[in-house]
């Protein structure tokens, strides 16, 4: 279903940043797909892994897809920004999360 392009070991940020290849994956592989197929594959856990982009293109079937592997879950929370940690959250979830945010906002004012 996928094939590994690329992978780099940052040892500045201590993660592995992996570039994907999913055939026939655009369409039907969701984010939460991929980190679960990934980790498997890398024998990791599934909160240590972040995909920061899936893209498809028109008329292709492939998807590509570059994921972060970190060390320490601690580290990726400094290093990503929190919209990447809000698309891997269920809607239900996210929307509670940005009303939260909205109400913390409005009350500051």
């Amino acid at each position: 279903m996928f094939k590994r392009m690329k992978s780099n070991y940052n040892p500045f940020l201590r993660r592995l940043e992996v570039e994907y290849d999913f055939q026939g994956g655009n369409g039907t592989v969701s984010r939460k797909n991929a980190v679960e197929s990934l980790a498997k594959e890398l024998n990791k856990q599934a909160d240590r892994i972040i995909p920061v982009y899936l893209k498809g293109s028109f008329g292709a079937k492939d998807l590509k897809g570059l994921f972060y592997v970190y060390d320490d879950v601690n580290l990726a929370k400094m290093h990503i920004k929190k919209y990447l940690w809000f698309r891997m959250l269920p809607k239900e979830e996210r929307k509670k999360v940005y009303d939260e945010m909205r109400k913390k906002k409005v009350e500051k004012k």
